[in-house]
């Protein structure tokens, strides 16, 4: 895929986005522009924010479809695409049988305006019950991860992209397994147990990532990112909550 009908400027801004990230470039100014948008306004008038249900991925891409076309005209530096905020980031403890919690955000501006996300409860009491958790792509939740990815990829069309996906193979899979204080008191009591389960939380998300960029196209030879606009190659988005969670000194 080499250009976007929702991005008018589409090849000068992936031009501009490379000379960034690529070269560098620091006698430039980036600019993505914020505008008001009537879709999320609406969508912030008729949803409650807080709980919700998981919602229909069909109806999703298509608010998402018209919240980017509003910003069709914009000649900015960002890069219209749409993220799997549904599976962002209950789906890692989803498919090992945890229960995914589904929040609504009806902010109209930021970065999870619009979104549905997802966090799953502790699945285990300790990481001593590590060896109980399988991971099979024929479970439900697995199954409703690649439809979504479907739905949006063929509701994108070319008219915008899809970002890349969280990726949580360190502490913060293991937030998942036991919850946050159990994870860093592991970190001191059982380091050997917290290594097995980045282990398998490596392996797992290795899956998860290689099925994502199996199903998306590339734009330009690199990816749409809801962080970071487009950055060259094939790039995941991990997350680094562990670690702006507790003091630098508890990992020194």
């Amino acid at each position: 895929m080499k250009t976007l009908a929702y991005k008018q400027n589409t090849q000068d801004v992936l031009n501009r986005l490379r000379s960034l990230y690529e070269e560098r470039d620091q006698d430039k100014i980036f600019a993505g522009m914020h505008i008001p948008n009537k879709h999320l306004e609406e969508f912030k008038n008729n949803n409650i924010a807080g709980n919700c249900d998981y919602p229909d991925p069909s109806e999703r891409i298509l608010f998402w479809d018209s919240v980017l076309h509003e910003r069709i005209n914009l000649l900015d530096d960002s890069i219209p695409s749409v993220y799997l905020s549904e599976m962002d980031q209950g789906i890692y403890g989803g498919i090992l049988g945890g229960d995914i919690k589904f929040t609504r955000d009806t902010a109209t501006a930021g970065l999870t305006a619009g979104w549905v996300s997802s966090m799953v409860t502790p699945l285990l009491n300790d990481l001593a019950e590590l060896d109980k958790l399988k991971f099979d792509k024929s479970h439900k939740w697995y199954k409703r991860y690649i439809n979504q990815l479907k739905i949006f990829v063929k509701g994108a069309s070319n008219k915008f992209g899809i970002s890349h996906f969280i990726l949580i193979d360190g502490l913060n899979s293991i937030f998942e397994l036991i919850g946050a204080t159990k994870t860093y008191l592991s970190l001191i009591d059982k380091p050997e147990l917290v290594q097995k389960a980045i282990d398998f939380a490596h392996n797992l998300n290795a899956e998860v990532q290689t099925d994502f960029f199996d199903q998306i196209p590339l734009l330009g030879n690199g990816t749409c990112s809801n962080l970071a606009e487009w950055i060259p190659g094939r790039i995941v988005s991990e997350s680094v909550d562990p670690f702006h969670m507790t003091s630098v000194e508890y990992f020194e």
